[in-house]
Formats: structure tokens, sequence, C-alpha cells
């Protein structure tokens, strides 16, 4: 029976929001200030699902692709194809790199904002926490990857068309107390008067327990991104932060407790889920040209094949991420990034499923590294090396992977250092590179953000085309900033890619 109705639901969500699939650039003009969106007429029913949708759209696709490749998780066939993400490993970092995820993150959170501030008499509390949280999401990658920027005056071209840019420490603060607020709104509202979010939640369908599990999950992430400050303000703030999730007996995403979207992606033309529509197959079953570009870099699949020195341990993740070219091979390649020749493995079966599958969020995995790392740290109560192991196996299950094959790994890896939690000198690596792995191909974003604030894994190669001694640390303000919100936005050079870092990378 949970299943059927599930499966209806599905449908129903998708019948509601066929239009963001169909045209989603008539719902919100991405011409238009972004600022000023056209959405006052509409209800948060009818807003919610496309707005989860779209913004998953960027994440999953853009700011995942730009993620695996500063993370090293990725490089490029660069035999089929002349000089691939040239830009990217030569880090040529400009105002029109990748100046999409700042456009359509900003156009796309007005939708969230709209949701926060409708009123009509009737009991929203569930759409609005949902919209806190997501916009939350959202706002700690653009800090994450710009620093400071609009936050307190955006959305609202009525009395601020050109809002003010916020200062990033400030901005972080305020997603923790946004995250606060829904969970207010989940705890406290009443039930007897509340709109049901059930049929336009395309994320949880309603599960508000979940949503709050998520919030906690991420202040947990927002405050640990904050955790090698060694200023008096800042720690009295964790401490403060930190036991105030402790007493309050907050709950954090658990093992198999995956935070994905599917608002009923289905094998159609603009309607396939984005990730497989742009890595995997066309509805007529044809492999994408990006399908044949993309594959795991030299230090990937040298790593996974415990081929690296002093890591020497065989990862059967390996061929659920990746997948051999030469039929029946179980030997994945890489490409060193920025090689003038080679075919890397393309993505596998865990990565390429089909046109309906979910798009991931944030995996149980995360979650579970969060944890082992907050008690590995002393902020939170806990058994880090078991939520270390946590993690690993619930890698191994979203991919498909067995609990024996996820069991027999931790055993072989025990030992080994950066890999295995007893032969690990510092078990904070560990849990990040093997955050690393988890992540790899599903958010690639998370990995070259921990991989600044960490300097994990180490043992990274550059690109073979750089002239870089550096990676860059955070992206430049889009084109779009400086002709549209010229007196405020900041000034910066191509230098500021790699030496302005983040407040939290200082």
């Amino acid at each position: 029976m949970y299943k059927m109705k599930k499966a209806i639901r599905k449908i129903t969500i998708f019948s509601i929001i066929a239009t963001f699939f169909v045209s989603c650039e008539d719902y919100i003009d991405v011409n238009k200030d972004p600022n000023s969106p056209e959405v006052s007429e509409l209800t948060p029913d009818n807003i919610l699902p496309g707005a989860q949708t779209t913004t998953a759209t960027t994440f999953g696709t853009r700011m995942n692709q730009l993620g695996n490749l500063m993370s090293v998780s990725w490089s490029a066939n660069a035999t089929d194809f002349t000089s691939p993400f040239i830009n990217e490993f030569k880090y040529n970092v400009t105002t029109t790199f990748y100046d999409d995820i700042w456009d359509n993150l900003y156009q796309r959170t007005s939708n969230f904002s709209h949701i926060e501030k409708y009123q009509d008499g009737q009991n929203w509390d569930h759409h609005r926490a949902i919209a806190k949280i997501m916009k939350s999401f959202y706002f700690q990658y653009l800090v994450d990857l710009y620093g400071d920027l609009p936050y307190t005056q955006i959305h609202n071209s009525t009395d601020f068309l050109f809002p003010k840019y916020d200062d990033d420490k400030a901005t972080y603060r305020l997603l923790i107390t946004q995250l606060d607020d829904a969970i207010n709104l989940i705890d406290n509202t009443d039930d007897t008067t509340v709109r049901s979010v059930v049929a336009f939640d395309v994320m949880m369908h309603g599960d508000m327990p979940k949503w709050k599990r998520f919030a906690n999950t991420l202040k947990l992430r927002i405050l640990l991104r904050q955790s090698q400050l060694a200023d008096a303000d800042t720690q009295t703030y964790l401490t403060q932060q930190f036991a105030n999730l402790q007493n309050s007996g907050a709950q954090f995403l658990a093992a198999n407790e995956d935070v994905t979207i599917n608002p009923g992606y289905l094998n159609s033309d603009g309607k396939q889920n984005p990730f497989y529509a742009t890595y995997g197959r066309d509805p007529q079953g044809d492999a994408t040209s990006t399908n044949n570009l993309v594959g795991p870099s030299k230090f990937t699949a040298d790593f996974l094949r415990g081929l690296l020195p002093g890591r020497s341990v065989v990862d059967p993740r390996r061929l659920r991420l990746y997948t051999s070219r030469t039929a029946g091979s179980t030997t994945i390649t890489g490409v060193a990034q920025g090689a003038s020749t080679g075919r890397p493995s393309r993505l596998g079966p865990a990565i390429i499923k089909g046109s309906n599958q979910d798009m991931i969020i944030m995996q149980s995995a995360e979650s579970l590294f969060l944890q082992a790392e907050a008690a590995q740290r002393g902020y939170l109560a806990g058994n880090a090396q078991a939520l270390f192991e946590n993690g690993i196996n619930a890698s191994f299950a979203i991919l498909g992977s067995t609990p024996t094959e996820a069991a027999n790994y931790i055993t072989l890896s025990q030992g080994v250092n950066t890999v295995g939690w007893t032969g690990s000198a510092n078990k904070i690596e560990a849990i990040i590179t093997q955050k690393w792995i988890a992540n790899n191909c599903i958010n690639g974003i998370e990995s070259w953000i921990e991989l600044t604030r960490t300097g994990f894994p180490s043992g990274m190669p550059l690109p073979l085309t750089t002239n870089s001694a550096t990676r860059p640390i955070r992206l430049l303000y889009p084109a779009s900033e400086y002709s549209g919100n010229t007196n405020n936005v900041p000034n910066q050079t191509a230098a500021d890619a790699f030496t302005s870092p983040v407040f939290w990378d200082n």
C-alpha cells in the first residue's frame, strides 16, 4: 500500500510541476532581475516543488562538475576531445568562470524567500520551514564559494534594488539562526491548522521529523566549517552552538537516511534527471557527449585501486563509481588532469542508472562523517570511530555494494594511514579522505570546499597544464554583479581566486 501511494504521489507531483521541466525559464525569466521575481500571485503549494527542483538542477550538474574537477576526482577524455576542460585545468578563474552558479542560485532561491514571506491568513509553517532550510543549504555554498555577498537585502527589489554585501562570517551565523527558526516552526506549529506539504514536497514528501534532522545536520556542517579558526570569538560561538545541539538532544541524518529529490523524472526530453541527462544518455538511449568526456583522474583511479604509496588498499566502490571501457574488465583507468591524451573509464552503474534516478542532495554518509569529526574534535559526545565506520558502510550502501564488501574493506583498510581508523595518525584526515571517496561523482562541490578547508586528501597533484603553484580557493564575483550591482560588489582581480580566502579559511 505504501509503495502504491508513493507512486501515485509522484505522478500527481509531476503533473503539478510539469511546467518547471518544460519551461522553467518561463516560470522565472532568467533575464529579469533575480531580486524581483514575478511570483507574488502564487501560493507556497505552487512554488515549493519548482523551487526545490530548479535549485537542485544547478547543484547536481554545474556545482557537482566544478567540484569534482577541482577536487581531482574527475579528469577528461583527452584522446577524443581537444583540450577538454581547458579553463578548469589551467585554473583560468574569471568573472565568467562558472558564473551560472551565482546567477542561478540567486534567481532560484528567490522562490524560497517568497514562501517565507507569503501571508494569506493560512498556516504555511511546514512550507515555510522547508524554504528556510533549503535557502540555508544553498547560501552556505554561496558563502563557501564567494565569501561576502548580498543576503539581508536580497529578493526585495521594492526596497533594495541594489542589495548591499554582507560579511561572510555574519551571514554564516544568520544561517544558523534561519535553521533554528525552521526547527521552531516544525516543533511549535498548530498541527490542527497547518497546511499539508505532503503532495508538494518533492524531497521528503512532508516527513517533517526528517526535515528537522536535515536542518540539524546542516547546522553541524556550518559549525564544523569554522572549526579551524582559533580566534576567541569564534571558539566561544562554536562552544555555545555545539552545547545547544548537545543539550537539545539534536538528532542528525542517520545511516541510509539520504536526502534526495525526485519530482517525477521521466525518460522524455526535458524531464530526465538533469545529472543523467548531462552525463548519461538521451531519451533515445544514445550516450551524451559528456558521457564520453568525464571519468576518473589518475589520482582517483590509483587511489581506489590501492596503487598510491602507503595507501595500498583496493576499494570495491571503484567498480560502482566507474566502469572500464573494455568489456569484461574490472580495471578502472584514470587520466591526469591536463594530459594531452588518454581515455579514462566512464562513470559507473551506481552513478549512471537511468532517467528517473533520484538526485542526491546529501548522503547519510556525509552526516555520519560530520558527526565523526565533531566527536573527534570533542564538540559532541559519540564514538568517533564507530561513526566513521558507519559512514563508510552508508557510502557502500548508497552505491549498491554489499554489507560484506563494506565489512571486508573496513577490516583491510584498518591499518592504512589516511584511509583506515587505527592506522591513521591524523583521524581528521581519515574522516575527510573517506568523505571525499563517498562524495566522488555525487557532491563534488563539497569535496572541493573541504579540500580547501583541510588540505585533505593529501598528495593531490595539480593539473599538468596549470602555471599556478596552488589550486583556486574560491570563485570570483560574476560579471552580472559588476554590471547590475556595480556600486556594491567588491573589486577583485584574477589573483583573488587564489589569495583571498573565505573567512573560515583564514
